[in-house]
């Protein structure tokens, strides 16, 4: 009666006489002797040996036989093989379910990867693949990738120092992986596991999670989450200040009023008010501004003094233009209406005295009363020896400074998780052999 396929028969390896198990009896092609290492045939009735191996057997970190969960169905471990590019070395388990069939646990020594073969073929797009409508992009050239130590039973004949050609492609947590030996091609999804989702169901110790070291191609960056989370945080709060500041930005004009500063003479003082300030800790900005400067300097003082309390609040503000020609020719320079803020001011009714000088510009090296670099400078007789400064006060409203430090305190934070996330794409898609190429990029979303 033939043996259904799943089912366990007891056989002795004919090289060294050990009792090697035959799990997926019915299905298996290849099977190599666990004791001894031997190449058996298993397709006929009793084996046939067809290598036989005298090296000591080392054994698989999940041993044949082990049976565990994974992906929701029960998967019983069958075979092992080692495989290497010359540069990275890998294990891969071959797990058996008698309903589902094979499937692939790949060890990198970091991270597990299931894998299962494609019973459709991907299609072809720009720079790489597409299944299911995912986009998977290329990851480097095709290269060789050889056996180097095999053990258990196979559904195709497998030897040590097989060779195949792999090309792969990748996406956040999928890997595609096609191999080709002559004029066969196998296409296998490789899925990315959970730290510690293949040990426990294997019984193994679970691994620390660690991304210090080189990523595989397709194990998604455990930065992406906090990069986004912190972007859309940032944007919030970003939307937040500006709000913040449109709404503090705006100012309410308390005074206004025009003054008359000799030229050339003692500083004049001058009381402006009253101004109130209404709301307790308000930003005060007085704008002084001169007309009519030419060559000419205004220095305006001011003091805030409240009438109940005279504390006062002093700032200094200098209206002033200039121009004239060097040998680059004619520049002007200079800020006519200087404002000047006063931040916190509490709550009150203020005097504004306002101490203010006027000065036209004489170029000392000058001869005969020439004035230099500064060309023709006005006596002020245009508009009879003084100038015309005309002085508003502001309440309320917002400093640029706050804001950007802000804008600045926010914007860090997304900042330092993109840098993460890009230096471990970086490494992620990093050739790791010597046939690698460029033409791989980010994921696709």
């Amino acid at each position: 009666m033939a043996t259904r396929p799943g089912t366990v028969r007891a056989l002795n390896c004919p090289n060294c006489g050990g009792t090697i198990a035959l799990r997926a009896a019915g299905a298996t092609v290849s099977l190599i002797c666990e004791h001894c290492g031997s190449t058996l045939d298993a397709t006929t009735p009793e084996l046939r040996l067809v290598v036989a191996a005298q090296a000591a057997m080392q054994r698989p970190l999940i041993p044949l036989g082990t049976r565990g969960q994974l992906a929701g169905l029960a998967w019983e471990v069958v075979g092992y093989q080692e495989r290497t590019d010359d540069e990275v070395f890998w294990s891969e388990y071959l797990l058996f379910n008698p309903y589902e069939g094979y499937a692939f646990l790949v060890d990198d020594g970091r991270r597990f990867s299931l894998g299962r073969l494609l019973t459709v073929l991907p299609g072809d797009r720009w720079g790489g693949l597409t299944l299911d409508g995912k986009s998977f992009n290329r990851f480097g050239t095709t290269y060789p990738v050889r056996t180097t130590f095999v053990v258990g039973e196979f559904y195709w004949r497998v030897a040590v120092g097989d060779l195949v050609g792999e090309t792969d492609y990748v996406r956040d947590g999928v890997m595609l992986v096609c191999e080709e030996s002559g004029n066969e091609r196998t296409w296998t999804a490789l899925d990315m596991q959970g730290w510690g989702v293949a040990e426990r169901a294997f019984g193994l110790t679970p691994r620390a999670a660690s991304y210090s070291g080189t990523p595989a191609p397709h194990e998604p960056s455990p930065y992406r989450t906090a990069m986004r989370d912190a972007m859309m945080i940032a944007a919030l709060a970003l939307a937040a200040c500006i709000v913040i500041a449109i709404g503090t930005g705006l100012s309410t004009r308390v005074f206004a009023r025009d003054l008359t500063v000799p030229l050339d003479e003692a500083t004049h003082s001058t009381v402006l008010g009253p101004i109130t300030v209404t709301a307790p800790h308000e930003k005060v900005q007085i704008t002084g501004r001169a007309g009519n400067l030419d060559n000419m300097w205004v220095d305006l003082d001011y003091s805030l003094v409240n009438r109940q309390t005279q504390q006062s609040y002093d700032a200094y503000g200098l209206a002033e233009s200039y121009h004239g020609t060097d040998s680059d020719g004619a520049w002007n320079e200079g800020n006519s209406g200087p404002e000047t803020g006063l931040a916190a001011i509490p709550a009150g009714t203020y005097d504004l005295v306002v101490e203010s000088a006027a000065h036209r510009w004489t170029d000392p090296h000058a001869q005969n009363g020439a004035t230099g670099i500064f060309g023709s400078s006005s006596d002020g007789a245009g508009f009879g020896g003084s100038v015309p400064v005309s002085v508003t006060v502001d309440r309320g409203g917002g400093f640029a400074g706050p804001f950007f430090l802000a804008v600045l305190a926010i914007v860090i934070w997304p900042l330092i998780a993109w840098g993460r996330h890009k230096g471990f794409e970086k490494r992620r898609m990093a050739p790791v052999t010597g046939g690698g190429d460029d033409s791989s990029g980010d994921d696709d979303d």
